[in-house]
């Protein structure tokens, strides 16, 4: 999960947190004449977890925690069934190299080269007190965790912020439904002497047999859109049991063979509102094996690789299939933590070959980035051009929020904007405030002369007058600047495209889609997924 806002002593981590950008990732293919024949997905910005269900009735969950900050200010707590047992960390690197082997890998159309110019397309798809009860684990590695239980909801909260953890009014209402459920919290602080370098990710097991991942916690410094990743090893595929499942339909996905820009992400986005706000996609289901093939031939350029490397071979030799759900969620969507349970779906490859789509001219000159085709401003808000590049109009009752979406390659995240449900603020009672004076994160005026700043969770938003969209700055900057052309989620689909072979060569064939109608969804099990299961509550 992303750090909370930087008020004094508020370290709070509740919930996941987020994974830490690879060091290096699979870069794309440059056979074929240096175009891009292959290009890899991989969100380095996503929050991963790794479930293990056990044949012994639990379920081992190993979880990425990041963090900026003090020693002592570094706290986390997260809700679970019963105290874990056999806690311990795992490899800095074990569940991005997990990320990097199973990523999806899409292969773009072929281009149509001038008469003389063939080049080789040869592509290779790769496969306390007060009725407080708290436990004191044994530290492991850099942590002292504790377990921290309680029937009185008020108690609780009470001690977690007297203890150094931070429980804000707007969040009380959600430990309280934990609290009914039954459920502990598991709280982790630094051990004395331990630093931020000794936080790595944490591996527990308590007893179960329906994976779930506490979103509900994650929402309170969550972003807009921000990327969920979950694995789930077992006897076979999973899926979610309370989300609707979606598998990508290669119809919709574009990709330009001359630039590796490819529509995925945003995509992603967009097909899960219009399912409802609240999906998973099965990104990649198949074989412990066949996922120990893709894993064994990825390559991180970091130094605990070769210990990531028998880490992640140690859980999948003992868990027979592996799959791999994504999705992308803002904050006032994370309602309901999403439970997973046994699918009855074959596997899933993560391979998306559009070699078969109509060839793409290859002139990269003719290949323009297509304006808004790669910008998803959320369900409450339409992509804008403007001499800044594109930016969002965010509809009554949204701000303008920068965030970092991923992108598909190697060149990491970029900088964008995504609309903000304003009236969801969980840390409204805190914002202004610190230890020792005031700090106001809209001092400066960011928006421009072309907006205000609103406050929401801790961050300055932007609400941009008419005929004004936001741009991100860089580092999260917004600012409002004035829009040009207008596009709905639509343009995604890139049906205008200007850089296409049609475009480019004056009557060749276009690398098309199928129409939007429907937009291409393909529903994994859509009606039994729309069957919400009672919540775990």
């Amino acid at each position: 999960m992303t750090p909370l806002p930087r008020f004094a002593g508020l370290a709070t981590l509740a919930g996941l947190a987020s994974g830490a950008l690879l060091a290096s990732v699979p870069a794309p293919a440059l056979a074929c004449g240096g175009f891009f024949c292959q290009v890899v997905a991989i969100d380095q910005n996503a929050e991963r977890i790794l479930f293990e269900v056990n044949p012994d009735g639990t379920v081992t969950t190993t979880v990425e925690i990041t963090y900026t900050g003090g020693a002592d200010e570094f706290s986390w707590i997260v809700p679970v069934p019963d105290t874990p047992t056999d806690l311990a960390v795992a490899p800095s690197s074990a569940l991005k190299l997990l990320d990097a082997g199973t990523a999806p890998r899409i292969i773009p159309p072929p281009q149509e080269f001038p008469p003389g110019m063939e080049m080789d397309n040869a592509l290779a798809a790769e496969d306390g007190g007060g009725g407080v009860y708290v436990e004191d684990l044994p530290q492991v590695g850099g942590y002292a965790p504790q377990v921290i239980s309680s029937d009185d909801p008020e108690a609780l909260i009470d001690w977690l912020n007297d203890n150094g953890y931070v429980i804000t009014p707007e969040m009380e209402p959600f430990v309280e439904g934990y609290v009914a459920s039954g459920m502990k919290f598991l709280g982790i602080q630094l051990a004395s002497g331990a630093d931020v370098g000794d936080i790595a990710p944490l591996t527990m097991t308590y007893p179960g047999d329906a994976p779930m991942v506490p979103l509900v916690m994650t929402s309170v410094s969550a972003e807009p859109e921000m990327s969920f990743m979950v694995f789930v090893t077992g006897a076979q595929r999973y899926e979610s049991t309370n989300y609707v499942n979606l598998l990508f339909d290669d119809a919709d996905l574009q990709a330009d063979p001359r630039t590796g820009a490819t529509n995925y992400y945003p995509l992603v986005s967009w097909q899960a509102d219009e399912a409802g706000g609240r999906a998973f996609f099965t990104e990649y289901a198949g074989t412990s094996a066949d996922t120990s093939g893709l894993v064994s031939g990825t390559w991180l350029d970091v130094e605990d690789w070769e210990e990531a490397q028998s880490w992640v071979t140690a859980v999948l030799d003992s868990n027979p299939y592996v799959t791999r759900l994504y999705t992308r969620l803002s904050n006032w969507e994370m309602t309901q933590d999403p439970t997973f349970g046994p699918s009855e779906g074959g596997d899933v490859s993560n391979v998306h070959d559009l070699s078969g789509h109509d060839p793409v001219w290859y002139d990269l000159e003719a290949a323009p980035e297509v304006d808004c085709g790669d910008t998803y401003c959320g369900p409450g808000g339409r992509c804008a051009t403007t001499e800044l590049g594109d930016g969002c109009l965010c509809d009554d009752g949204y701000v303008a929020r920068g965030i970092r979406a991923p992108r598909v390659g190697s060149a990491g995240p970029q900088d964008t904007v995504a609309c903000q449900d304003v009236t969801f603020d969980l840390l409204a009672s805190l914002e202004g405030g610190i230890e020792g004076g005031v700090f106001d994160v809209c001092a400066g005026d960011p928006c421009g002369e072309g907006g205000s700043c609103v406050e929401v969770g801790g961050v300055a938003t932007c609400e941009c007058a008419d005929g004004y969209a936001a741009v991100n700055t860089g580092s999260g900057a917004v600012t409002c600047v004035e829009a040009g052309e207008v596009y709905g989620p639509e343009q995604l689909l890139w049906l205008d495209n200007p850089g296409t072979a049609k475009a480019a060569c004056g009557g060749c064939a276009a690398s098309g889609t199928d129409s939007p109608a429907g937009h291409g969804l393909a529903l994994a099990g859509l009606a039994a997924g729309l069957a919400v299961l009672r919540r775990r509550r």
